[in-house]
């Protein structure tokens, strides 16, 4: 069973992959063009994230009405919906960091695999950060 979960991982994986470099959205000069909209508007992101977030209410629909995953195993699906400040903090930074730089974690790793020194610096100062704020939570 564990082959099979670990196969249904990376097929996600993969396939959000794909999704970014289809989209174009690997390439943090397209992400910055979004945010442009009084200069080279690109609207192109507001159709990829509509369109992801419709699959995602799909499935999470779709999985709501499930005890056990297709691979048999326990679905247990988020139970908290409050906003809070660790929340709220880590989404200003994350959004800020996209529209400053342009990519976000994911696609940063597709840019690591492309050789651009930009994602080199993005992890220099993303993985230190992300083991901080583990530090700070206790």
């Amino acid at each position: 069973m564990t082959f099979f979960l670990r196969m249904s991982a990376f097929l996600a994986g993969l396939i959000f992959g794909l999704g970014l470099v289809i989209s174009g959205f690997f390439d943090p000069n397209h992400v910055l063009a979004f945010f442009d909209i009084f200069g080279a508007w690109e609207p192109w992101l507001i159709i990829t994230l509509s369109l992801s977030m419709a699959m995602a209410m799909i499935a999470f629909k779709f999985i709501s009405y499930r005890s056990k995953s297709l691979l048999n195993q326990s679905v247990q699906l988020p139970i908290r919906k409050d906003v809070n400040q660790t929340l709220i903090l880590g989404s200003c930074l994350f959004g800020a960091g996209w529209g400053l730089i342009g990519f976000c974690p994911s696609s940063a790793l597709i840019l690591l695999a492309s050789k651009k020194v930009m994602a080199w610096y993005f992890f220099i100062g993303f993985l230190p950060g992300t083991f901080l704020m583990k530090l700070v939570k206790k």
